[in-house]
């Protein structure tokens, strides 16, 4: 992403107390923060404040250079769930020229023990490319080492800053995808998720492994992003316009814009993506083909898979045991818990049950154990997409 100076005309504290209120009545249930670096910005505890007291998961995204004892026990206060923290090389200098400061990876893994000192869940967050490829076992050692909740590998989407980075290739992007998936037994009960990797779910079924409720392209499907200024976009890192909140009014543009219809239609989707018996699962990095093509609905580039290959996941008829039934029922976020249903739906398809038992649903999961949907229940757990730069 782009990031530098506020912009001249940035959505004041007014006008995102009424978004908030807005949101809430169109039934949004988690808000991310995140930038650039949200803590710069005077209000922000305010602004979690409120989301948090309407109900809605607040989640932050940050480098960690401002975060201190001070600051994270100001995120708890204001009901800030969760933070994602970024970690791009377990080799501090090359973390440091990565993220552009001398001492970036003091801050960031500062940040990272005080947040977990104030029991606030924590991702470690990582961009893969050519120079920290062979840095992924470490990495997921690292995270682990810290206590992290979950591991949130994002693949380059050459946009923005990212047109200067060296990205993988398809094969290269196809043959990480399958190490973490093998990685995810290693370090249960942690998460290992890729983001902007929607094949990950692909390569996952064909596997037979689990994690299928991860992946899956959500811009304009099932979250935006809401610029300072006003302007929705599909994702973080798609700078097509879809409307303005100012203009439009935020429901508006959710619920008409033709930019974010088109994206919810996978029969519009081209090439090899609209083909696909995984285009329901997947979909394809929207951005990615919009930053390859300057098309959004076109074809991702970064997935090899051709159509036809294996047998479509069949959504057939699944039932659940009770005890599966439960640990759904803590799911405490719908579009979560959706996605959980789901990805069990497909797991179970894959491998031919009619009923999902507590130990398929470990399997399945990859990383969920009782645990951690029993912590989720009690608010402290929570999946977030929150790259931030």
């Amino acid at each position: 992403m782009d990031a530098g100076e506020s912009a001249e005309e940035e959505l004041s504290t007014e006008e995102c107390m009424s978004l908030i209120d807005e949101m809430k009545a169109m039934g949004t249930e988690m808000l991310i923060l995140t930038g650039g670096e949200p803590l710069l910005r005077r209000d922000i505890y305010d602004i979690a404040s409120k989301a948090s007291s309407l109900g809605m998961w607040v989640v932050m995204g940050t480098n960690g250079v401002l975060v201190n004892e001070h600051v994270a026990q100001k995120m708890v206060d204001c009901g800030v769930k969760g933070v994602g923290i970024s970690i791009d090389s377990v080799d501090p200098e090359k973390h440091n020229a990565f993220r552009g400061g001398p001492n970036a990876w003091k801050y960031s893994v500062r940040a990272l023990e005080i947040c977990r000192d104030h029991g606030l869940e924590v991702l470690v967050q990582s961009s893969i490319m050519q120079e920290n490829r062979e840095e992924l076992r470490d990495l997921l050692e690292f995270a682990k080492s810290k206590n992290a909740w979950s591991f949130n590998l994002y693949f380059l989407v050459k946009t923005g800053r990212g047109m200067e980075l060296s990205d993988l290739s398809a094969e290269e992007t196809e043959q990480c995808i399958r190490e973490m998936i093998e990685y995810q037994s290693d370090f249960e009960p942690m998460f290992i998720r890729a983001k902007c990797a929607p094949q990950f779910k692909q390569l996952s079924y064909e596997m037979g492994r689990g994690g299928l409720e991860s992946g899956g392209c959500m811009a304009g499907t099932e979250y935006c992003r809401i610029t300072p200024e006003g302007n929705v976009t599909p994702c973080p890192y798609m700078d097509v316009v879809a409307g303005n909140v100012r203009n439009e009014g935020f429901t508006e543009v959710w619920k008409a814009s033709e930019v974010l219809l088109n994206l919810r239609d996978t029969y519009k989707l081209k090439g090899r993506c609209g083909s696909c018996e995984f285009n329901e699962l997947c979909g394809g990095c929207r951005c990615r083909a919009y930053s390859a093509t300057g098309d959004y609905l076109a074809e991702d580039p970064a997935c090899r898979y051709q159509p036809g290959t294996m047998e479509a996941p069949s959504m057939l008829d699944v039932a659940f045991s009770d005890p599966v039934a439960a640990r759904l029922d803590k799911i405490p976020i719908e579009f979560i818990r959706g996605k959980v249903r789901k990805g069990l739906i497909a797991y179970a398809s894959r491998h031919g049950l009619r009923i999902i038992t507590e130990s398929d649903m470990d399997k399945a999961m990859a990383g969920a154990s009782k645990r951690s949907f029993a912590s989720m229940a009690g608010s402290s757990l929570f999946k977030p997409h929150t790259p931030e730069s």
